[in-house]
């Protein structure tokens, strides 16, 4: 049995794979720098038996995090509980991909890389764009496996948080479909706005991606409100919510 572990700005996604790499369990939890290995692991180990799920024999742990000092957490996670070394993703893994000549990817981020990773393995041969709709909305653009750029801009979340933490008197509105763009009252004016302000901004992005490529693009789409928001824009052709945690195992498997 395997642990992936994807650790983001707001919460922290974790998969439990059987010995064949299929995922048998996946649960979230909030991201917290302040915890220690002993509280994660009660979390860990509360969640599986809820869901009838044994971890006592663990024979990997995955890392991938984009929050660089909750890495050392779980790496004394994975040797005081399941006595193995945690695999962190990082540049120096061997990638399904490479970089454009002259681009710069200091920096580049573990879950584009998983995310990128997972794409490659399932569409080798084609031109792929990967929307990650996270606290960061990411996106990134491969042409026959080469990485050749991308962008990132305020999460969903981010943007209705700003909103609310801006103004004396807007309220903090959750993310839905709307039933109109013309929202009746202030609250269904945000949730309008937001929706289809930022849909259109994505396929906005996709646009301007297939003008510049001049080739077909095929359009992936991962992260938690990305479901959401696949349903209104016809221009992505896939929403895999387990996309970032397929793609931490790919790694793994790629790199043995």
């Amino acid at each position: 049995m395997i642990i992936g572990i994807d650790i983001g700005n707001t919460h922290i996604v974790t998969g439990i794979y059987d010995d064949e790499g299929k995922l048998i369990s996946t649960f979230r939890i909030a991201t917290n720098d302040k915890m220690t290995e002993d509280e994660y692991f009660s979390y860990f180990n509360n969640i599986t038996k809820y869901n009838n799920v044994s971890i006592e024999k663990v024979n990997a742990v995955l890392v991938s995090s984009v929050v660089p000092n909750i890495i050392i957490t779980f790496q004394f996670f994975a040797r005081k509980y399941f006595k193995v070394e945690a695999i962190i993703v990082d540049l120096e893994k061997k990638l399904p991909f490479t970089f454009a000549k002259g681009l710069n990817y200091i920096g580049f981020g573990a879950d584009r890389i998983i995310d990128i990773t997972e794409a490659m393995q399932k569409y080798p041969d084609k031109n792929l764009v990967i929307f990650d709709f996270g606290t960061a909305t990411t996106y990134d653009v491969l042409k026959k496996g080469v990485y050749i750029g991308g962008g990132i801009l305020p999460g969903i979340e981010m943007s209705i948080n700003a909103l609310y933490g801006n103004t004396a008197k807007l309220p903090r509105v959750k993310f839905t479909t709307p039933s109109s763009v013309l929202g009746t009252d202030t609250m269904k004016q945000i949730q309008a706005a937001i929706f289809f302000g930022y849909a259109g901004q994505i396929k906005h992005i996709i646009k301007k991606i297939d003008e510049e490529l001049n080739e077909e693009i095929f359009v992936l789409a991962t992260g938690g409100l990305g479901k959401i928001l696949s349903a209104e824009i016809d221009e992505i052709d896939e929403y895999d919510a387990n996309l970032s945690l397929k793609g931490l195992y790919t790694l793994y498997q790629l790199n043995k």
